[in-house]
């Protein structure tokens, strides 16, 4: 616990220097603004965007206090119509767990004994159909679907299944608000898990591009023994989006979560950095 804390201060303390430093020159000119522009979309998941984004963390104090790593590749794509709008994601996870050390958020810890477990895990795409409107709150609807495509049978999740999921988009000011939410059943009845994404985030004014904001899952697993269906991750990361010029823009964020309740295996807590490239 004290050294999730002395690791979110740090990341605190690295970029708040930054942010007083370029407030003034980024404030002043358009590439600015552009930037400033590009991290609401980013922070919008009913956003019309084309983006490749990662969400990766590594994962302190699984199993037997060893570090595992969890990666995922999670591509954008939005088609706007006439009347609503969309959206197309993908997670892609690929993970590195030690031994006795939990799948992120879902199923029983691996066995004991042996190697690392390297591989690609289940993939899970989410589809969202988003009326446009000139409210400042938007909401979008779907269905998430999830592909059995792992390399390694101990990097299971849902294999073959499907569920609702749904957003809602709002804010005031300088903060932007969403909240992502669902449940994935599989086909065989034996995966079942409610999850929701809360994501606040503050931009700074003076320094566009800048943010300071939670963005991590909490989940449920229906199907996990009693006191281990829980993860409430609690943490804080901060962000910068930068215009590349000609549409394309790049975001790099980094933070810091503990997890408050958690399955066994699970980690204690976890490094969380993400590189998002954002597409004409």
């Amino acid at each position: 616990m004290d050294r999730f804390f002395r690791v979110l201060g740090l990341v605190l303390l690295i970029t708040a220097p930054a942010v007083a430093q370029e407030a003034d020159s980024d404030a002043a000119s358009s590439g600015g603004d552009a930037a400033a522009d590009m991290a609401r979309k980013l922070q919008d998941p009913l956003a019309n965007i084309s983006a490749l984004m990662t969400d990766n963390d590594i994962l302190f104090k699984t199993g037997q206090d060893e570090t595992s790593y969890s990666f995922q590749l999670q591509p954008v794509q939005a088609f706007p119509f006439e009347k609503l709008n969309f959206i197309a994601r993908a997670v892609v996870p690929i993970m590195g767990l030690a031994p006795e050390a939990q799948r992120p958020g879902i199923g029983p810890p691996l066995p004991p004994g042996g190697d690392y477990t390297w591989g690609l895990g289940d993939i899970a795409t989410q589809f969202f159909f988003s009326p446009k409107s000139d409210s400042d709150v938007k909401w979008g609807l779907g269905p998430t679907i999830s592909w059995q495509t792992r390399t390694n049978s101990k990097l299971a999740g849902p294999g073959w299944g499907a569920g609702p999921i749904a957003v809602l988009v709002g804010g005031a000011g300088n903060v932007s608000v969403a909240i992502l939410g669902g449940h994935l059943w599989d086909f065989d009845n034996s995966f079942s898990l409610s999850f929701t994404q809360p994501m606040v985030f503050y931009n700074f004014p003076n320094a566009p591009g800048w943010t300071l904001g939670y963005n991590n899952t909490i989940s449920y697993d229906w199907k996990a023994p009693s006191g281990n269906a829980w993860t409430v991750p609690i943490g804080a990361m901060a962000g910068k989006t930068t215009d590349l010029g000609g549409g394309w823009g790049l975001d790099l964020s980094l933070g810091a979560y503990w997890n408050a309740v958690r399955p066994e295996g699970a980690a204690a807590w976890s490094l969380k950095y993400g590189i998002t490239l954002l597409a004409p």
